[in-house]
């Protein structure tokens, strides 16, 4: 009824953003040896912003892939696989991944690319530059894994005999994040609600690897974007989420970010958690 207090429940903290570049400057990371020249790996500059982030589980309305492009989903997944066997993982983990993908998805068909493991605090990635070493710990930047371009050309590279014919159909890089230990108290992700960011928000960053390069989003500040997230996020919990989309009329990109919660009681452990990607197909529709 009008007038009822909101039940729903958040948190005022910190989300990094990146200031807009100059007009004509392209953002660019090395991780890798700098080009002679160049004299900073990173030009991306962050603009801090005093966010509300909503734990959605006091939200009332759902949350879809297509509309928000991010979900909450229950995944269960057997207590003793060795995260640090690669192998392992693939046997075990990858097999409930597919079929929580085509669950939640509705796709006909999923192709599951790698996963990261990360271990450490949001806070200790904020004191750290942006290094190889530093992959492995929770990434407090907004940003969107895949960009127009970057979510075709990985098809290819993948799936090199196959990409022409299935780019005839929707196709999309969706990921999954879920703890390793739980529940989650130090460095839980934030998930921007999709329909509230513009594609002008979207600024693109080249990333400069060993004998190759990619691109990713970083995200710049819009005061109508909307975060939230799962307070205390369990291991039979995963967050699905759109990465790139090849269809213009839903949700494409969904910027994320660990955060420090200004909540997390003191000596909490570190977070710890598993994330993967992977191409789906929805080979029945047109593109």
């Amino acid at each position: 009824m009008p007038g009822l207090p909101s039940s729903e429940e958040s948190v005022t903290a910190t989300i990094s953003y990146a200031k807009r570049p100059s007009e004509g400057e392209p953002l660019e990371t090395y991780l890798c040896e700098l080009p002679e020249g160049k004299t900073r790996a990173n030009n991306v500059d962050p603009e801090d912003v005093e966010t509300t982030i909503t734990d959605l589980r006091t939200v009332s309305k759902e949350f879809t892939l297509a509309q928000n492009g991010f979900r909450l989903a229950q995944l269960n997944v057997p207590d003793d696989i060795n995260w640090q066997d690669g192998a392992e993982v693939k046997r075990l983990y990858y097999p409930r991944l597919e079929e929580l993908l085509l669950k939640e998805t509705g796709a006909t068909r999923v192709h599951i690319f790698d996963h990261t493991l990360r271990n450490g605090t949001a806070k200790e990635s904020k004191d750290q530059a942006i290094t190889p070493a530093a992959r492995y710990k929770p990434v407090v930047r907004a940003h969107v894994d895949y960009t127009l371009k970057s979510g075709q050309e990985r098809l290819h590279a993948l799936l090199p005999d196959e990409a022409e014919k299935l780019q005839k159909s929707p196709y999309g890089v969706i990921q999954v994040w879920r703890p390793l230990a739980g529940p989650v108290e130090d460095s839980p992700l934030a998930m921007a609600d999709a329909a509230t960011v513009d594609q002008d928000d979207l600024l693109t960053n080249t990333l400069h690897f060993p004998g190759r390069t990619g691109e990713v989003y970083a995200v710049a500040h819009n005061p109508a974007h909307r975060w939230y997230y799962a307070k205390g996020i369990n291991t039979n919990e995963a967050y699905v989420f759109v990465c790139y989309d090849s269809r213009t009329h839903r949700a494409r990109f969904t910027p994320h970010t660990g955060f420090v919660d200004p909540t997390t009681r003191e000596h909490a452990p570190p977070r710890r958690s598993v994330e993967s990607r992977a191409y789906v197909f929805w080979e029945n529709e047109t593109a």
